[in-house]
């Protein structure tokens, strides 16, 4: 793995970990290892947020599952979006996504 030169310092001082499900020999993504890493990240997350999920999609078949782990996901408040809000996605107003991304990285520190 290539590490970026600014990221070298504040990972020598302990200031930045890489997290990662994959060993080091793992050097191509495949379908199935980012769908695991999509599932590890989510597991990972106080809560997830997704922009749209088409019905009957590989993305609404994750948000069930982190669904049924009883962790939020939020989505955009749209139409489009009314698969996820009605299985208990979150909406997020479009116009206050801003606000709504500080509200939560506040409340979640």
């Amino acid at each position: 793995m290539r590490i970026n030169k600014e990221y070298k310092k504040p990972l020598k001082d302990g200031q930045l970990l890489f997290l990662s499900p994959f060993d080091k020999n793992q050097r191509r993504i495949s379908a199935e290892s980012s769908h695991y890493r999509n599932f590890f990240v989510a597991a990972m997350s106080a809560a997830v947020f997704v922009a749209h999920a088409g019905p009957d999609s590989k993305t609404e078949s994750f948000c069930k599952k982190i669904i049924s782990w009883q962790k939020p996901i939020h989505t955009f408040e749209s139409d489009y979006n009314k698969n996820l809000i009605e299985m208990g996605a979150r909406p997020v107003n479009i116009d206050n996504v801003s606000l709504w991304a500080n509200l939560f990285a506040a409340n979640n520190e």
